[in-house]
């Protein structure tokens, strides 16, 4: 009941911020803002030189989070929102580090003041499509692998939610999610280990 009561209130807030309700999309990232920020400090987790950008990459993350609440598609039922802008902002994070990369490494390797032009094809849409394509072929294997139940609770312990969370909404006791999410995360990285 809590879950589709949570469900309902997203849904509600994000057919407000559609309509431009400003105070609707500062609700929806406030309640988002820890999977936000937890998005920003695992794209630079280990990265110091780029922990200065971390500002610019909280900006992006804020903006993928805005698109994600456009094109999230609510008739569906499979992919909750929080998973859903998770993917996205991680995304677009990566694709971040990675042009910020290609950049510092281009401003090293130049001894010319020409050196200072960016060549943003990192950024190709291409790319994007291949990396989509390839998060859809991840998203299939895992699920063709796990049992509707053992999904469900993956996409909403990936989705940021605690296992006390996931036990009301799929009406389980927290031992048995901690449990699940055990298994889960055991199958899964078998399955990692035979495609590698």
């Amino acid at each position: 009941m809590i879950s589709n009561y949570k469900n309902n209130q997203t849904d509600e807030l994000i057919s407000r911020v559609r309509k431009g309700d400003d105070s609707a999309f500062e609700a929806l990232l406030s309640q988002y803002e820890p999977l936000i920020e937890a998005s920003v400090i695992k794209a630079l987790m280990g990265e110091e030189l780029y922990s200065l950008h971390s500002d610019d990459f909280r900006q992006e993350a804020t903006v993928v989070f805005y698109n994600s609440i456009l094109a999230y598609d609510m008739e569906q039922h499979e992919v909750e929102f929080g998973l859903y802008a998770k993917i996205c902002i991680s995304n677009a994070l990566i694709s971040q580090l990675r042009m910020l990369k290609k950049r510092n490494s281009e401003r090293l390797s130049e001894n010319s003041e020409d050196g200072l032009f960016i060549n943003d094809s990192d950024d190709d849409p291409s790319v994007r499509i291949l990396e989509q394509e390839s998060l859809s072929s991840l998203n299939y294997v895992i699920k063709s692998n796990l049992s509707e139940l053992e999904y469900r609770i993956w996409c909403l312990y990936m989705s940021g939610r605690t296992a006390k969370q996931i036990s009301v909404i799929v009406d389980k006791d927290e031992k048995s999610i901690n449990n699940a999410v055990y298994r889960i995360r055991k199958k899964l990285r078998a399955l990692l280990n035979e495609t590698n």
